[in-house]
């Protein structure tokens, strides 16, 4: 009798939980378990296979490249089972669980409102949505689906166009007020602008009128990783910033913001749904691309 043989599927779940979510207590969460229960069932896993998959202290965890190669298998085991259990659940059936990336520019409330709308509607459906600045490789990260800003290099990845997004310059009147109206994108240099912080500094903004794109230096001592934050400081006055057009838009009727240099655009951005081979057949991945497009189409609806 093997006794190393793998005897427990909710053993690969937690495993595979916990690489996701980057911790016991979120992977705890997320399975709906106690992070005892997480852990217990990681060192049974462990036992079982007589490797050690995640280094782990009372402060941080980091998975061992042993560790890395089984969560690839994992995933797809788990993957294969879940597609199985959704054909069962018939051509029309939405269950099981989506795992979903997006930039934090998408979240809006129509993304949100037809969301609900879509559980609402699935009671059996589940969605993990992961939200930040950064895109995830969907297969590397355990997705049905990420979000991609921009046109995706050529993969095994299945691209499904969801729309495109257009930007502008904006700043909070109280920045202005302080710091006087800009006249021409020449002046960008003089004022504080707030930028990504990335590996490339990011030292000129690319800016279009009637057709024609110009390359222009730009100042500022503040630079942020995030994009939310990079939000917070635009609205807090801190210095000029790149915003969705309908984004300013709302800023500029609700009088929290201004649009700078309203006559040049930063250049419009392909939105894309990028899938692992198989996923698209899914009926819950066709009914979230769905909510999805509406979410990207009511970010541009309101661009001039």
């Amino acid at each position: 009798m093997n006794t190393n043989r793998l005897d427990s599927l909710e053993e690969l779940r937690a495993y595979a939980a916990i690489v996701e979510a980057g911790s016991l207590a979120a992977a705890a969460i997320a399975q709906g378990v106690s992070p005892n229960a997480i852990s217990r069932r990681l060192g049974l896993l462990e036992a079982r296979l007589g490797r050690r998959l995640i280094h782990r202290t009372t402060r941080r965890m980091s998975v061992t490249d042993e560790g890395r190669r089984f969560h690839a298998r994992c995933r797809r085991i788990l993957d294969e089972l879940e597609d199985a259990e959704r054909e069962l659940a018939g051509a029309d059936g939405l269950g099981g669980t989506l795992r979903v990336a997006i930039h934090s520019d998408m979240v809006c409330p129509d993304l949100l409102l037809a969301l609900g709308d879509l559980l609402a509607d699935a009671r059996g459906l589940r969605v993990q949505l992961r939200v930040g600045s950064r895109f995830i490789d969907p297969i590397g990260g355990g997705l049905d689906l990420a979000v991609h800003v921009g046109r995706p290099s050529p993969s095994s990845l299945i691209s499904v166009p969801l729309g495109s997004l257009a930007w502008g310059l904006a700043a909070a009147p109280a920045y202005l007020v302080r710091h006087g109206r800009i006249r021409s994108p020449e002046q960008l240099v003089r004022h504080e602008c707030l930028r990504v912080l990335s590996e490339r500094p990011e030292t000129h903004w690319h800016l279009s009128r009637g057709g024609r794109a110009r390359r222009f230096p730009v100042g500022g001592r503040l630079e942020v990783s995030d994009a939310r934050a990079l939000v917070e400081a635009l609205n807090a006055g801190l210095g000029v910033g790149i915003r969705l057009s309908s984004a300013i838009d709302s800023g500029v009727r609700a009088g929290t913001l201004e649009r700078v240099l309203p006559e040049w655009r930063w250049d419009s951005t392909p939105i894309f749904a990028l899938l692992p081979p198989g996923r698209l057949k899914l009926p819950g991945i066709r009914a979230l691309l769905d909510v999805l497009r509406k979410a990207t189409l009511s970010l541009t609806g309101s661009q001039r």
